[in-house]
């Protein structure tokens, strides 16, 4: 592992924030992180990793990639901060049409497939948990990141070996690398939905899209497996669960509404006939892109000036790996992958 003595600038600490520092550190770097302590995006993010995506059952991208770095890191960083947070849990796939079926049996038998693919049994046919009238299938390879412990023991790792600053980021106090009359050699920005607040990558299509989860309880759901179908299931111990999630394009509010509780409540009901009580509801806003790609890179004219942003929904999936990318970048001088680079957009 090459070692770094750079001093690194780090704006917001989310999920790309944290996973930035937390590299940056591993390569010997210094890291000052800045972060207001308000995370929107957290708010609503279950954490969920699942390789599929169900609607054409294909698999998502660079998913044989992502699986294997995610565990190593996800499970190395439990053992460095002496905490829980990556969980296994099994996630069946309730079949919303006959077509949807007929596509995950012939993807079950393609070589490339059967690493996510557990194949359709008479059980899964069969299977009572939840409304099952075309059939179900199991993936594998599925886990959840347990929002709130991993962001609280990543932050207190990140203070044992760099420094947190616990305030609101003033643009107007940067001045090329020096912040607060401190000097840095690069400094990154993670800033989220926020970023079109940011004056130097603000040109670029990050959009705000907010999302909704509630917090049930029920007697009748699983506590072993996520179901899904019109919505995600994530059991949480005690018959509770989190449900969700919507998605309202290009809106940066962040209270909750009666619209979104129903029409995740109304999408509940392709899974289950229950009445469940609604225990809470929060409401979030994702950065994410058009083409559904990370936003990473150089500013093209302050060179010293990098972004790390547009993680959107399977953000816990892509983090550990394309930060990763992102530090090597950083440090080593490799490539970006080109389907990340924020070029894409400033060449053309």
């Amino acid at each position: 592992m090459t070692s770094s003595n750079k001093h690194f600038l780090i704006i917001g600490a989310g999920l790309s924030g944290l996973c930035v520092s937390t590299h940056l550190i591993q390569k010997g770097a210094k890291v000052t992180l800045v972060d207001n302590g308000i995370n929107y995006s957290s708010r609503i993010a279950a954490g969920m990793i699942n390789p599929l995506v169900f609607r054409r059952m294909t698999k998502s991208w660079r998913v044989d990639e992502f699986i294997p770095y995610l565990k190593t890191f996800y499970r190395e960083m439990e053992k460095e901060t002496a905490s829980s947070f990556f969980h296994e849990i099994p996630v069946r796939r309730l079949f919303s049409s006959e077509q949807e079926r007929d596509f995950w049996l012939k993807k079950q038998e393609r070589e490339d497939f059967k690493s996510f693919m557990h194949k359709v049994s008479d059980d899964d046919f069969s299977y009572s948990g939840g409304k099952n009238p075309f059939g179900s299938g199991r993936v594998k390879e599925t886990f959840y990141v347990d929002v709130e412990p991993f962001s609280t023991n990543i932050k207190n790792w990140i203070k044992k070996k760099g420094t947190i600053l616990l305030e609101e980021f003033e643009h107007d106090q940067l001045d090329q690398t020096k912040y607060k009359n401190i000097s840095y050699d690069a400094v990154i920005f993670c800033q989220g939905y926020l970023n079109e607040t940011n004056p130097w990558f603000d040109f670029l299509p990050l959009d705000q899209t907010k999302g909704e989860t509630l917090t049930i309880r029920s007697q009748q759901l699983p506590e072993d497996l996520s179901l899904n179908r019109k919505c995600f299931i994530l059991p949480k111990g005690n018959h509770l669960f989190k449900i969700g999630s919507t998605y309202g394009w290009s809106d940066p509010t962040t209270y909750v509404t009666e619209e979104a509780k129903e029409e995740i409540l109304h999408n509940l009901s392709f899974i289950t006939d229950e009445h469940v009580e609604v225990v809470d509801q929060e409401a979030g806003v994702r950065p994410t892109t058009r083409d559904r790609r990370p936003l990473l890179g150089t500013h093209p004219e302050f060179k010293n000036y990098h972004i790390f942003n547009g993680l959107g929904a399977k953000g816990y999936m892509l983090a550990p790996l394309i930060t990763k990318e992102f530090v090597d970048y950083l440090i080593d001088g490799t490539e970006l992958h080109k389907e990340v680079d924020i070029r894409r957009y400033y060449n053309s």
